[in-house]
């Protein structure tokens, strides 16, 4: 065996970069949901919770370069991405809706949840799915 497969090559950097990137991810999501937002809300507050422990818990095992760690990531970054689309077009509605409905008062929120929404995307959308397409076997790609 070659010393490159032994410590994992370069799939086994990819996957220590990957595993930085979610500690990253888990640790400002987290921080996102107990400090940044000023009102508690139980459903934000659970579902960003969880996402973030998946995300911190993922990225440890990609970076110890545990057996599941591959399998574990996928389903973390699953579970992000369909609560980032969700998400996303849940205040994309919103946004429609406040709009249409009481014009020029509503654009004003309309335009905050559409900037909420455009910052949610590169870390609930665009992320899980690099991840997901980065985490596939070279041959399924």
């Amino acid at each position: 065996m070659s010393d490159q497969s032994k410590s994992g090559g370069a799939g086994g950097d990819r996957r220590r970069v990957m595993g930085g990137l979610d500690l990253a991810a888990g640790a400002l999501l987290l921080f996102a949901v107990w400090v940044a937002l000023p009102l508690r809300w139980a459903p934000v507050d659970v579902v960003g919770t969880l996402l973030g422990l998946g995300f911190v818990a993922s990225g440890a095992l990609l970076v110890r370069g545990h057996r599941a760690a591959a399998r574990v990531a996928k389903g973390v970054a699953g579970v992000a991405l369909a609560v980032g689309v969700a998400t996303v077009v849940a205040l994309a509605f919103t946004v429609g809706s406040l709009h249409g409905l009481y014009g020029p008062v509503g654009k004003g929120g309309a335009i905050i949840l559409f900037v909420v929404a455009l910052l949610l995307v590169p870390y609930l959308v665009v992320f899980p799915a690099a991840q997901l397409y980065f985490l596939l076997p070279r041959r399924d790609r």
